[in-house]
């Protein structure tokens, strides 16, 4: 009887794990839409006035099927357009890699949680002062 009750404590423990990590997505899932800017920190300081002035400015996230697990992005404010490009996550990592030119691309740690993502600028020293905050629309 211990050996049936172990079995079933086993099955069962092993089928809710399953589910749980079947339904956890990866970054390159959770990033794909739009996402409205909510904030801008620079050095601890909010600096959202100064970058999203309008309180209008957004990405795209686009998944593209011949851009293996990552995808194309367009960004801007209001309804226009203002950049584009390829967008690449590795682990926790999205590299932008913008079509305004080599010194618009950037690195950064991401994190989503539901329908809140947090950016915080890696690699470079200028990228590394700033985090971005923005909400799925």
């Amino acid at each position: 009887m211990k050996k049936i009750i172990s079995y079933f404590v086993l099955v069962i423990t092993s089928l809710t794990i399953f589910t749980f990590c079947a339904k956890d997505k990866s970054l390159s899932e959770q990033i794909i839409g739009k996402w409205k800017m909510t904030k801008v920190m620079e050095l601890s300081e909010d600096v959202t006035a100064k970058h999203n002035p309008d309180n209008n400015r957004w990405i795209s996230f686009i998944n593209d099927a011949e851009i293996k697990n990552d995808g194309t992005f367009e960004s801007g404010s209001g309804d226009k357009t203002e950049n584009t490009g390829k967008w690449f996550i590795n682990k926790d990592e999205l590299f932008i890699d913008s079509d305004a030119g080599e010194d618009d691309d950037s690195y950064w740690q991401i994190t989503i949680d539901e329908d809140k993502m947090h950016w915080k600028g890696q690699h470079f020293e200028f990228n590394k002062r700033f985090e971005i905050f923005y909400k799925k629309d």
